[in-house]
């Protein structure tokens, strides 16, 4: 399929079509620079939801709920599960899109499991990419779920405008997780499986850390079992899109500086990986030390590389 093609049909909203570009810019396929290129302006303002939480707090269960109540509000959909990258291929090995299999015949819902590519981060620059073919599709609505909880999920922050935080009653001393850094990025909590017990309690001891440090954050108990509290969720979070709308302009000005921040750093890889120069010293060649090679090879990019210099 030729770019020009591709892109029409991409910006129809073609299944396949949003498939194969996906898949484009996940391999770093041929043209696919020219594809992402070829998107813009973006089309539409999609709202970006980031969804992380320990593993087994019941994310992807959540996010089948949450699907079946925004398809009733006849939105356009996509979900994008970030799973571990196969050491030996370099796929996503969960495949959290086979728990959501009931929507995936619909056409208002697009789910991807994608590989996070080793990044700690859990999120690499082809999620950035991936997003805008998103948007450039016309999604509305664009779920994305990460591993699991801790430091190494904290880039959350870097593409979604609002990140929910998924706890179970049972989940133990919660101030721990906080500690780790989440409580910096999370905007919502959800108490999740409170049909299992003790989910008072666990909200009583969110609220209880949250009065020291004078933040009110939006806290929401949800069975899925029962199927409560998914409606009064999403309405939370539109209250939160509504309330915060100055906020999330803010933070998405920083997401684009930080988009672009790591476009420039894989197109200054790939410099450093082709130039001669470079390779010999980042292998130690010709200078004393890591500080005075990093020095040079600053010096060879900023000159326009050895490449250039010969031409």
């Amino acid at each position: 399929m030729k770019i020009s093609e591709l892109q029409t049909r991409l910006r129809k909203n073609d299944p396949v079509a949003l498939a194969k570009a996906i898949t484009m810019v996940e391999n770093r396929k041929k043209d696919y620079k020219k594809l992402l290129e070829s998107i813009y302006p973006l089309k539409g303002d999609a709202l970006k939801i980031g969804i992380t939480g320990a593993p087994g707090s019941g994310k992807s269960s959540l996010i089948e709920k949450m699907i079946a109540e925004l398809k009733a509000q006849g939105l356009s959909i996509a979900v994008l599960a970030i799973d571990p990258s196969s050491p030996l291929s370099g796929g996503a090995l969960l495949g959290d899109r086979l728990r959501m299999i009931q929507h995936s015949n619909d056409p208002n819902v697009f789910i991807r499991s994608i590989a996070n590519r080793g990044h700690l981060g859990g999120l690499s620059l082809s999620t950035h990419e991936i997003i805008d073919l998103l948007q450039a599709a016309g999604k509305e609505i664009i779920i994305i779920e990460t591993v699991g909880v801790g430091q190494s999920e904290v880039d959350i922050v870097n593409v979604a405008d609002v990140v929910l935080m998924v706890l179970n009653p049972d989940s133990g001393d919660e101030i721990q997780v906080f500690k780790a850094g989440i409580i910096e990025i999370a905007d919502i909590f959800v108490v999740n499986k409170v049909d299992l017990g003790g989910g008072e309690n666990k909200l009583s001891e969110i609220r209880n850390y949250f009065a020291i440090s004078g933040r009110d954050p939006l806290i929401f108990p949800t069975s899925v079992k029962e199927d409560k509290g998914i409606r009064e969720l999403l309405a939370g979070i539109r209250r939160f899109q509504r309330d915060e709308n100055g906020r999330i302009s803010e933070k998405r000005s920083r997401l684009r500086e930080n988009y672009i921040g790591k476009i420039v750093i894989e197109r200054l890889q790939e410099e450093m990986r082709s130039d001669p120069a470079i390779s010999s010293l980042l292998q130690g060649v010709g200078a004393t030390n890591p500080y005075q090679a990093a020095d040079r090879i600053v010096h060879i990019v900023k000159t326009g590389g050895t490449h250039d210099q010969k031409n």
